[in-house]
């Protein structure tokens, strides 16, 4: 039983002994689509990353953000009418190449934090709602090796959010900077 424990720890200890870890915080940009444009407009944000490679190609992490959506419109006018997401998703990622420049594909599932505030355009009722809604989305990206421990991050996503009504689709845009820890 003790020679299953140790070789156990010793298989363990090999698979981390080449696990690498990365955290990033990118700056967001996102525009709405489908039914939400018609509401809101180009939203903006941030996002916080954690990824462990398990092996040399595929990641597992988590990420949480922010970002807000005011109305596309200014229709009733100071109508003050904005969408707020706190995206929290557990992340998988495949890269594509181990490189200067890396290239990546994943998908991202999770919980998004709504807030919705203010008359919508074409809409006569004032909405204040917070609610919680399961969300995925598909990304690419790209990381750059800068110097070091240090690289850019360049990452697209479709962010899909099942609402209620409709669901709240957008593509997104993060740009920002990665260190390996």
């Amino acid at each position: 039983m003790k020679a299953l424990g140790f070789l156990v720890a010793c298989l363990i200890f090999a698979a981390t002994s080449h696990a690498q870890s990365f955290i990033s915080l990118q700056a967001e940009i996102a525009e709405p689509t489908e039914e939400f444009r018609q509401t809101a407009g180009t939203g903006f944000g941030a996002k916080g990353s954690y990824l462990h490679f398990l092996t040399t190609r595929f990641a597992l992490g988590g990420s949480l953000g922010y970002v807000r959506w005011n109305s596309r419109t200014n229709v009733p006018p100071n109508n003050e009418y904005r969408v707020i997401a706190v995206p929290i998703a557990l992340n998988a990622d495949f890269l594509l190449s181990k490189s200067v420049v890396a290239p990546y594909i994943g998908f991202s599932v999770g919980m998004n934090y709504l807030r919705i505030r203010g008359i919508a355009p074409n809409a006569n009722t004032y909405e204040d709602k917070n609610e919680a809604h399961f969300a995925y989305s598909p990304h690419i990206g790209v990381g750059i090796h800068i110097a070091g421990p240090f690289g850019i991050l360049l990452v697209g996503s479709y962010n899909v959010i099942h609402t209620e009504r409709v669901r709240t689709k957008y593509f997104a845009l993060s740009v920002g900077g990665a260190a390996g820890l």
